[in-house]
């Protein structure tokens, strides 16, 4: 059941706003793929503890249901459910076996049984490189759920997409479909096929949303982080595992004085669950932090410092401008490692939140990221890696002080980003 008009999404401009109830959520079930995924798990959680539902989970003959039920358990109770009410929410899943993808009509007894009534869908693959998995999990799956959803005739698709979807483009990015930007603006095949899905959503007749995510981080009050090293916990990983193999004064590193934008794990829930309930039909969403609240590479580098203790930082605006043969082996192996994540990071991304913005103006409480709050993440994350406290207990401690920061980049790209550079005032206190 569906109220308030429908608007399709343009590619030559946005499209008008409806926030309204868009579809009643309350009764009938929810077949949730990728339910198993690190924001699978998150969503459903936020779909179990709002919402009045059932949710039908297909997952891999690999995957144990009850290390899924754990999990959601744990992200229900994160969510602040009680014990015992999270028991009852984990108690509305069903788990069935997904078939093969040119067997999806296996599930047709389920879902006429269960009462499912729409497709959310968070499955895909983020490997950058591996264009196979690519295509058969982000387009190939996506098509055969909405041939299925029309067979089933649910009353909609909810598509979980990236945020980076559009490609290098200057000014805005608007929430609608996108063009295809020019080759050498792509960022990866993973955002390529991301936009492919989200059109082929947005023309399948099924009424939809869209919800383009920004980077999803840990929890802003606790810093817990429960999914896999991607984003910013895989440079986390390799300046764990290459930085502190080995100690030179001076790091060498990419940290121009532009803001990065990431999501808690908390406030992705929070902001998917009021887009979920609130925005009608036929929408796409940018969830995606303030960007003038967010830190900057070179505030992170500086939070970084604060563990590495180097006597200086050599900051330079992309990967192409550090002489990478002439620094120390590891720290050119892990520039070499991030060079793709750089690269996005080093762009600028200005996004339109004009759903979100109502959302908050009607209520929605909605945690920005902030340079405090990824040093909440990082500490977190350093309470579980030794080799980290031990290269800090090594190295604290500097005869000099602090380190002194090199810009080896002059003022028109600092202009370029409009953004001030300035030293942080947040502080890790040693373990």
């Amino acid at each position: 059941m569906h109220r308030g008009e429908l608007h399709l999404p343009s590619r030559d401009g946005p499209a008008p706003v409806v926030l309204t109830v868009g579809f009643v959520a309350s009764g009938g079930a929810t077949l949730l793929a990728g339910g198993s995924g690190y924001l699978g798990n998150l969503v459903a959680a936020a779909i179990l503890a709002d919402e009045a539902r059932r949710i039908v989970m297909p997952i891999r003959s690999t995957v144990d249901p009850a290390d899924c039920r754990a999990r959601l358990r744990g992200a229900l109770m994160d969510r602040g459910l009680a014990g015992e009410d999270a028991d009852e929410a984990v108690s509305r899943v069903v788990y069935v076996e997904l078939p093969a993808l040119d067997r999806l009509a296996d599930l047709d007894a389920t879902i006429s049984s269960t009462g499912v009534n729409e497709i959310v869908n968070c499955a895909g693959c983020v490997d950058y490189f591996d264009s196979k998995r690519l295509l058969m999990g982000n387009v190939e799956l996506t098509s055969r759920l909405l041939e299925a959803g029309r067979r089933w005739r649910v009353g909609r698709f909810v598509f979980l997409s990236t945020a980076y979807c559009s490609g290098y483009r200057t000014g805005v990015i608007h929430e609608r479909l996108h063009p295809d930007p020019a080759p050498a603006d792509e960022p990866t095949e993973y955002t390529q096929t991301k936009r492919i899905a989200e059109r082929m959503v947005a023309e399948s007749g099924i009424p939809f949303l869209i919800v383009r995510a920004s980077i999803v981080i840990g929890d802003s009050r606790t810093g817990k982080y429960t999914g896999k090293n991607y984003g910013l916990y895989q440079m986390w990983r390799a300046i764990e595992g290459l930085l502190c193999r080995e100690y030179y004064p001076i790091w060498y590193t990419v940290a121009p004085p532009n803001r990065l934008n990431f999501v808690h794990q908390d406030a992705f829930q929070a902001g998917f669950a009021a887009i979920y309930r609130d925005v009608a039909p036929n929408a796409i969403v940018h969830l995606v932090s303030d960007d003038e609240k967010s830190p900057t590479m070179n505030e992170l580098a500086w939070l970084w410092a604060e563990y590495y203790w180097p006597h200086e930082i050599h900051a330079y605006a992309s990967v192409d401008d550090v002489p990478l043969r002439s620094i120390p082996t590891r720290q050119r192996r892990f520039l070499e490692l991030a060079a793709t994540n750089f690269e996005i990071a080093t762009r600028i991304w200005r996004f339109e939140t004009t759903h979100l913005d109502l959302l908050r103006a009607r209520g929605l409480s909605f945690v920005d990221t902030t340079l405090e709050s990824v040093a909440r993440c990082q500490e977190r994350y350093v309470e579980g890696s030794e080799r980290i406290r031990e290269h800090r207990r090594t190295y604290m401690g500097r005869p000099g002080g602090s380190p002194r920061f090199v810009e080896m980049y002059d003022d028109e790209v600092k202009a370029g980003y409009g953004v001030v550079a300035t030293r942080p005032v947040v502080r890790v206190e040693p373990s």
